[in-house]
């Protein structure tokens, strides 16, 4: 009876303990660049961005012919035209159709209707171009943030190993530990403990 209950009793601490290892047993992470930060839209090809950046250049040489080179103080002498200025022109066309007569010599509605028709092109020219910013701008921001992070990413790896007195580590955690030292003008240099948690900070996204 006595071997029979001691036999349980010496199996279930070690049915524990395997448990227990097994879950503290750290898992390795990945780190690929598809998966540390997944994105709703995969970034384009490098070749695509080429492409498209050689055509705007083009774009740009086509009307280097026409734009005039405006300095600041230039642009404020000229007239803008917002939404009130807007219905300002709009109406004006449209009075001048039926009351032509009040026209100076050296104008005329067809001249009129013209310029609006110019103009309102040249401003779906310039949404377009907006449009075209700001999607480049977005893209720019997460190509930033990827190679940022893989700097970090090897920063990191460097920085341990130079921890374990790794001669060639520590020769290159000395260079790219000068990236992160404050200015003269703002107090000491960071502590050790203080570029290891702004590092660990960044690369999980804190």
């Amino acid at each position: 009876m006595a071997k029979e209950k001691a036999k349980p009793t010496t199996k279930k601490p070690t049915a524990k303990k395997s448990a227990t290892a097994a879950k503290t047993k750290p898992k390795a992470k990945a780190t690929n660049a598809l998966t540390r930060r997944p994105d709703a839209n995969l970034p384009p090809h490098k070749g695509m961005i080429q492409v498209i950046t050689n055509e705007v250049l083009g774009f740009i040489n086509d009307l280097d012919d026409y734009a005039a080179n405006l300095r600041a103080l230039d642009r404020q002498r000229h007239n803008g035209v917002g939404l009130k200025r807007q219905g300002f022109i709009e109406a004006a066309l449209r009075l001048s159709t039926k009351f032509p007569q009040y026209f100076p010599h050296w104008l005329s509605t067809a001249k009129f209707k013209a310029d609006l028709d110019f103009f309102n092109a040249v401003r779906s020219l310039v949404e377009v171009c907006r449009n075209l910013e700001e999607k480049a701008w977005n893209i720019n921001v997460e190509a930033s943030d990827m190679v940022y992070t893989d700097a970090l990413e090897y920063y990191a790896q460097v920085q341990d190993a130079a921890e374990r007195r790794i001669d060639s580590a520590e020769s290159i955690y000395a260079e790219l530990h000068d990236f992160f030292r404050r200015g003269p003008m703002e107090g000491d240099q960071p502590t050790q403990k203080k570029i290891k948690r702004d590092v660990d900070a960044l690369l999980h996204g804190r």
